[in-house]
């Protein structure tokens, strides 16, 4: 099928069907999706990971695995989505889009697909970023502990502003007079210093912004076998993340992070003919305990490897005031569930903001998504086929 009839076949309309509303019809979509595939694909393989939890909820994190039709392990793609539960809904989206085009219409016989859905599923469920221990699982992933005794600094000399004890409210002039605290700091450690220090992660503040815990959530060991289980042999591996919310609204963002452990070269010759934006760089940022990097650490000498995250940017964060209003949006949602808000129209209202940044309800936003998407991850398996 060439790719003007697979653009036909699949429509915007048809492309929003798999953004849904819940944890759970998220879930039910990807178990349907997966159920289908393997009709006609036996060798693939299912199962479900329970996170634990001290709710009643059940929580899960979805594997589901499909081996090289011809046997021969060349490349593996692993896609996972949730990280950042509230985020979950794109990416489960995304994966879904996935098995619907890509399986049907472009398998390759010597790739191996894994596919991780939901790897925050108390996140996704409650429709928070973090954990049920308030842990940001993305400063959460490392091979040792030491990641933990960590210091931040320069998040230390503002978390009065990023962290306010009192009841959450939200308005005209709490957002002016948040904004003119910002910009007092800005004139006093710089803009670049303070996107640094506040988006790194800090493992001091348990109720803080960007926490990365005192120890390892359980999702470190549960990804780490699932990735250990099948990657080795596997002579590429292609890990994407999916995330939304940092950088221009609507658009994707390949986001890496060009640790000592990571491939540089075979990451820039996989997405070759696409921008990449590296933490490094002035507009964005570097993260400790990402899993990206994770990626890299555990399947050392296993599998030539290259990982990134696929940001999709919704409030133009890149920029000053888009970066403020993010941050606004992300302390208010923080200060609300660790202290209440002031009534329940303010709760109400700092929900909407919170998901508005994570998971827009316009649907060009998210047709623009789903279309980049399928964009992008073409051309990264193309290329990854043609290396050697």
């Amino acid at each position: 099928m060439n790719s003007s009839a697979l653009a036909e076949e699949f429509s915007a309309s048809q492309r929003l069907e798999n953004f849904k509303s819940t944890y759970e019809e998220a879930r039910s979509a990807f178990l349907v999706n997966v159920e289908a595939l393997k009709k006609s694909n036996p060798e693939l393989s299912a199962h479900a990971v329970q996170i634990p939890t001290r709710t009643r909820e059940t929580l899960v994190m979805d594997v589901a695995y499909l081996p090289p039709k011809s046997g021969k392990k060349e490349r593996l793609l692993i896609l996972t989505s949730g990280m950042h539960g509230m985020e979950g809904f794109v990416g489960s989206a995304l994966q879904n889009q996935f098995i619907k085009e890509n399986f049907w219409n472009m398998r390759d016989e010597n790739l191996g697909i894994l596919l991780v859905h939901a790897v925050n599923p108390y996140g996704f469920k409650f429709m928070r970023r973090v954990t049920e221990n308030n842990v940001d699982l993305n400063r959460n992933f490392d091979t040792d502990g030491n990641l933990f005794s960590q210091r931040n600094e320069s998040y230390e000399k503002i978390s009065s502003l990023l962290n306010p004890p009192s009841p959450a409210h939200v308005g005209f002039f709490d957002r002016m007079g948040f904004y003119y605290e910002c910009v007092k700091a800005i004139v006093k450690y710089s803009m670049e210093s303070l996107r640094r220090g506040i988006l790194r992660g800090q493992y001091q503040e348990s109720e803080g912004l960007y926490f990365g815990g005192k120890d390892f959530e359980p999702q470190r060991d549960l990804i780490e076998k699932e990735i250990l289980a099948v990657a080795p042999g596997y002579e590429q591996t292609l890990l994407i993340d999916l995330h939304t919310g940092y950088g221009r609204r609507g658009h994707l963002h390949l986001f890496a992070d060009m640790a000592p452990s990571l491939d540089a070269e075979y990451l820039k010759k996989v997405f070759n003919g696409y921008d990449m934006d590296y933490g490094q760089k002035k507009d964005f940022y570097e993260v400790s305990g990402g899993f990206v990097v994770f990626g890299a650490k555990v399947l050392q000498n296993k599998s030539r490897y290259a990982g990134i995250v696929f940001e999709f940017g919704t409030l133009d964060s890149q920029k000053t005031l888009g970066s403020l209003d993010s941050l606004y949006r992300m302390v208010r949602e923080n200060q609300k569930f660790h202290h209440s808000a002031q009534n329940k129209e303010q709760r109400e209202e700092i929900t909407h903001l919170f998901q508005e940044m994570f998971y827009p309800s316009a649907p060009e936003w998210r047709v623009a998504v789903a279309k980049q998407f399928q964009e992008i991850l073409t051309l990264g398996l193309r290329n990854q086929k043609a290396l050697k």
